[in-house]
């Protein structure tokens, strides 16, 4: 319409004022809108790196939770999920990245896949502190439909699942193995039917020395 009217010879001011206003809208949405994608790009190149070597470094642990969770994030609408975290700042580790990187994805998979059946909504929710001087403690919740005491106890064990249609149950048995093996840490499983559940993670800032030898 505005080429129109410029073709014309009769544009108006309003018109050029419009024009002007949907024009600056516009770039302000795409430049958002690319921030965004930039965002997303640089935390899948930087998780990528730290799962595909394993590589022990500095790192702060919020920053690195953040950028684990905003790779989590595309799609959870569609399943009407939210995932927010919280940090206390300043948590320097001296660990394993991309170790820690996949057991908050084995743990957010986990929820996805059977904490909110039949399309229910809900929340994952992932809380880091200090535990001390020397650890850090990792919560990780959701307000799903919860486990059974029978579930609960066999959680943690190689190929069990309560979903077999969708494949063997190993992402929670690879999340106790890292955690206790990898990272130094320990974990504990609260759940209960209808009231959702909680992983909390401890794991020590200095990951073991004997680890770093290897």
């Amino acid at each position: 319409m505005f080429a129109a009217e410029v073709a014309q010879g009769n544009l108006k001011r309003s018109s050029l004022n419009d024009f002007l206003e949907i024009s600056r809208e516009a770039s302000s949405q795409l430049v958002a809108n690319l921030n965004r994608a930039a965002e997303l790009i640089q935390s899948f190149k930087q998780v990528a790196t730290d799962r595909s070597y394993s590589n022990r470094r500095i790192f702060d642990l919020g920053d690195l939770t953040k950028q684990v969770a905003v790779s989590l994030r595309p799609g959870l609408g569609e399943k009407n999920l939210t995932l927010n975290v919280e940090s206390q700042p300043n948590l320097t580790m001296n660990s394993y990245p991309g170790p820690y990187g996949q057991v908050l994805t084995n743990l957010f998979l986990n929820s996805v896949a059977h904490a909110f059946p039949d399309g229910n909504g809900g929340s994952v929710e992932i809380k880091v502190s200090a535990s001390g001087n020397d650890d850090v403690e990792i919560l990780f919740t959701d307000d799903g439909c919860g486990m059974s005491l029978g579930v609960r106890r066999k959680a943690f064990d190689p190929f069990f699942t309560t979903r077999r249609d969708q494949g063997a149950g190993l992402g929670l048995h690879v999340v106790y193995s890292i955690v206790s093996s990898c990272l130094g840490g320990r974990l504990n499983l609260d759940s209960e039917p209808g009231k959702g559940t909680k992983v909390q993670l401890t794991l020590p800032r200095v990951a073991p020395a004997a680890l770093a030898a290897q």
